[in-house]
């Protein structure tokens, strides 16, 4: 588990509660139902009047990814590559009909389905470039409702404010109504630039990274299994791959 994306979650809210209660603020202001209500259920129905029901879900569903580590594209990548070379090498293609392929990437097992039933080298990057082709656009389209959330949020914070501004006005004469007015203005802008930075935008660029990290491990084993199909040696696969896995790498360190 990636922890990293809950404590800085953390340090950020910690940080701009301190950061209040340090000029005198009282930490009970900056919780207001109302403000909540109309920055997150405002952005929320604007997210999905933009999307399709499944695209929402599966935006919604890739909030997991952000607490999960990225998979790493390292030489034990290129070193199972190398081990399904060496047994087409000494046995064909058919070595891979009986292969166990528990605990192997689902990408990865498709492609050594590809080479088990036999097709050629353009059926076989065609096949798998179209899925890589797929995942890319499938997980980013999901991705990007948390950019658009990211930017309707603090337009519904100033919404907020303007409503709250409306109260205000309407007990003009009532001075026990006026703080709960103005409070509701000015943490309702608050509410939305919070959820936009430390939430929704974040959330967008982890899982985004995430993304990135599969679609680089992908193009290692397409790369893999089309040399594995034009019957490459080993030597000559770890040759060519070995660049690939060093600057992937550093990529997904970058």
């Amino acid at each position: 588990m990636d922890i990293l994306t809950l404590c800085g979650a953390l340090l950020g809210v910690t940080a701009i509660v301190f950061g209040f209660s340090l000029e005198g603020g009282r930490f009970a202001t900056l919780f207001q139902l109302e403000a909540f209500v109309i920055v997150l259920g405002g952005t929320i129905g604007a997210v999905m009047i933009q999307n399709t029901w499944a695209r929402f879900f599966d935006g919604v569903r890739q909030i997991g990814l952000a607490f999960r580590k990225a998979k790493a594209v390292d030489q034990d990548s290129l070193a199972r590559l190398l081990e399904w070379g060496d047994h087409a090498k000494l046995n064909g293609m058919l070595a891979f009909e009986g292969m166990d392929v528990k605990g192997i990437d689902p990408f990865a097992r498709r492609g050594l389905e590809l080479l088990a039933n036999g097709v050629s080298t353009a059926v076989l990057e065609d096949a798998l470039q179209r899925e890589v082709e797929a995942y890319e656009r499938n997980h980013m389209a999901a991705a990007r409702i948390w950019m658009q959330a990211g930017g309707y949020a603090p337009t519904f914070g100033i919404l907020g404010s303007v409503l709250g501004l409306i109260q205000v006005t309407g007990h003009i004469l009532e001075p026990s109504q006026l703080g709960q007015g103005i409070a509701v203005a000015f943490v309702t802008t608050l509410y939305g630039l919070g959820f936009a930075n430390l939430m929704f935008l974040p959330l967008y660029g982890k899982i985004k990274a995430q993304v990135d990290s599969e679609l680089r491990l992908q193009k290692l084993y397409l790369d893999g299994f089309l040399a594995i199909s034009r019957r490459e040696s080993p030597q000559t696969i770890e040759t060519r791959l070995t660049g690939d896995v060093r600057q992937r790498s550093k990529e997904v360190l970058a």
